[in-house]
């Protein structure tokens, strides 16, 4: 079983992780209906761009019935991207830093650490988190490629 692409920029790892964490809770289906307009509202997700988001913006979005309106969580994409914007500064790109962890610690230890990191992302949302962003983490159930796997249209990077 082949995985699936790795994203171009950091912006297809703040997608993924988005989606991880709206995906909690909800089948895949429900958080698809709504992602045109996620990647609306969150400026397809552009890390620098998210990351300059105001409670303001965010209370805005959280009023929008084009996305999934759970404010925490939406607050959670903020900074999630705040979090990359800081270690892409410190490792060249997001995707280097996920690349160095994933190479030092393998996935458990990455998902791990990503975890504690990453607002809204247990252990084994990272884990899907990794898969999802084309990283080896093992067998995978035909349930989670299903659900994990990206969503289907033009991903940003």
């Amino acid at each position: 079983m082949s995985l699936p692409p790795r994203p171009t920029a950091d912006a297809g790892y703040l997608e993924a992780a988005s989606r991880i964490i709206f995906m909690g809770g909800l089948n895949r289906q429900v958080v698809d209906n709504k992602w045109a307009g996620f990647r609306t509202l969150f400026h397809g997700f552009d890390v620098d761009a998210v990351a300059a988001l105001t409670p303001a913006d965010v209370e805005a979005i959280a009023g929008d019935d084009r996305v999934i309106r759970y404010k925490a969580k939406l607050e959670a994409v903020v900074a999630n991207a705040v979090a990359m914007q800081a270690l892409a500064a410190a490792h060249g790109s997001f995707a280097a830093y996920v690349d160095r962890l994933y190479g030092e610690h393998g996935a458990a230890g990455a998902a791990k650490a990503l975890a504690r990191q990453f607002a809204f992302v247990s252990e084994q949302g990272a884990l899907h988190w990794l898969y999802s962003t084309g990283h080896d983490i093992g067998p995978v159930t035909e349930k989670v490629r299903l659900k994990y796997a990206p969503f289907e249209g033009a991903p940003p990077g």
